[in-house]
């Protein structure tokens, strides 16, 4: 359940925010105020510092309450690694499309192939050849070593 916590929840947010920030941006780009560069690193920045601030405090919850064996770093640093790619991949989403409810429809096409295929509910050998490209397992293998190493 923290998976997707940090997976959606870091996600739509940034994913809402850059359709309706795309007629500022367009207007300052034309007018050569900054670069494209500067915008979405700055923006990245910025969602860094948020997502931080959130997953810190998913971790928080989450941490004390499944009593992982080791420590608290790890399972921020997973968590807050997951949160980032989704993160990016809704930026990404996010600048395709003009229209941000287009954008939360979306969403879930994305992110919902990473969960199905991460391992968790279709085993990594069932999944065909072609397709185990997509496939990120690394969250809940490093969660699964996590919560069980003495």
């Amino acid at each position: 359940m923290a998976l997707m916590i940090a997976m959606f929840g870091a996600a739509l947010p940034t994913l809402l925010a850059f359709p309706e920030e795309r007629p500022v941006f367009v207007r300052e780009f034309s007018t050569d105020h900054y670069r494209v560069s500067t915008y979405f690193l700055s923006r990245l920045g910025m969602e860094a510092l948020l997502t931080g601030l959130q997953m810190l405090t998913v971790c928080l919850i989450t941490y004390f309450m499944i009593d992982f064996e080791l420590g608290f770093g790890w399972h921020f640093v997973i968590l807050y690694s997951l949160s980032m790619v989704s993160t990016a991949l809704a930026m990404l989403l996010g600048s395709a499309v003009e229209d941000p409810q287009l954008a939360a429809e979306m969403l879930p096409m994305v992110l919902v192939p990473q969960i199905m295929f991460s391992g968790f509910f279709i085993a990594t050998e069932l999944i065909p050849v072609w397709l185990r490209w997509v496939v990120s397992t690394w969250c809940i293998v490093a969660l699964s070593i996590l919560s069980s190493t003495p």
